[in-house]
């Protein structure tokens, strides 16, 4: 077994963290346009498919929660960890046995465009590279198109 494969069973164990999915998609949408379409969390079902509802308590910023229901799951809580307007914020939510898939997300400036990534892990004691892998295959069918759905609504803007 390779030992970066080890080294990810081991973390998984102690309650460490599992790498998920990372989707970069470069755009020439303007990062407000791009930001509204993040903080504008009860129609993300717009761009968002695999979402049946979302919701937010107040506004979009640091500390926010608020409950997801994914098409086919419970209704999971989640709350806003991070938050730089125009740049990046990353939510997090919660799983069953203590779990938690945070997804961090960023408008990076690159030449005269941008990219636009959505990165998510999974963290907790009873999550292993296998649990990744599992989330990893359901993500790579689904979040590509979901960010292109996203690109796509920004530059119409």
């Amino acid at each position: 077994m390779p030992t970066a494969a080890i080294g990810s069973i081991l973390a998984a164990r102690k309650g460490g963290s599992v790498h998920v999915i990372t989707v970069t998609r470069r755009t020439t949408a303007m990062p407000e346009a791009v930001w509204e379409l993040w903080a504008d969390v009860p129609n993300r079902t717009r761009w968002d498919h695999s979402l049946e509802d979302i919701s937010v308590e107040g506004p979009f910023q640091r500390g926010a929660t608020g409950f997801a229901k994914l098409k086919g799951q419970p209704e999971r809580a989640f709350e806003v960890l991070d938050c730089d307007p125009l740049r990046a914020y990353t939510e997090r939510f919660f799983l069953p046995m203590r779990g938690r898939m945070d997804w961090a997300h960023e408008i990076r400036e690159v030449d005269d465009e941008r990219d636009v990534t959505f990165d998510a892990s999974i963290h907790g004691p009873r999550f292993t590279p296998s649990c990744a892998g599992l989330e990893e295959r359901i993500l790579r069918r689904e979040l590509p198109p979901t960010v292109d759905r996203l690109i796509a609504l920004a530059e119409q803007r």
